[in-house]
């Protein structure tokens, strides 16, 4: 057996809906209006409660006992806290992303200072506007150089992401952009 379908004229249902939010938010009889806070000037100042004054928090308090603050970000910066607050001057002070690859030297050896040893020479250009000349061994604030060979430098920078499962990893910067590119 088949229900008759109750259905309600659109425009009945339309006075409807908008008739009850109306009827709801109507003042009782033989109250007068309310007047909005912004119409009476201070009303909007009076209603808040003043901001020196302590509201009632429970008497909670939460006691960590070595574990974290379940409310601080995971994924907040990482190390901002550690390490010395000034860097060194030179290439010990600089990241590896901030310094520029501009040229490799091969020496024979039996010069001075970097050119005393047979190999490479890199030349970077450090933050700073200086040209540094370094070789494999040399110290970087986040990394040191392991390889420099005819196109490219070699570095094995400490990763200080507490997440990541690898402590290092190998970046390499080559003398062509086209290279480093295809990597």
């Amino acid at each position: 057996m088949r229900r008759p379908e109750t259905r309600l004229p659109f425009a009945f249902a339309l006075a409807l809906a908008l008739a009850v939010p109306a009827l709801a938010q109507a003042p009782a009889a033989g109250t007068p209006p309310a007047t909005p806070a912004e119409a009476v000037p201070g009303a909007a100042e009076a209603a808040r409660p003043p901001l020196d004054l302590e509201l009632e928090t429970g008497g909670y308090s939460y006691n960590p006992q070595g574990r974290r603050d379940p409310f601080v970000s995971l994924q907040r910066p990482v190390a901002a806290d550690r390490g010395p607050k000034t860097r060194k001057p030179g290439m010990e002070g600089f990241l590896i992303q901030e310094i520029a690859l501009k040229g490799i030297v091969r020496t024979k050896g039996g010069g001075t200072g970097e050119a005393s040893r047979s190999g490479f020479i890199a030349m970077f250009l450090g933050a700073d506007g200086h040209s540094y000349f370094v070789t494999t061994g040399q110290r970087l604030y986040d990394g040191v150089i392991t390889a420099v060979d005819a196109t490219s430098v070699t570095f094995r920078q400490e990763v200080t992401d507490p997440l990541s499962p690898v402590k290092t990893r190998e970046v390499r910067k080559s003398l062509y952009a086209s290279e480093e590119a295809r990597q």
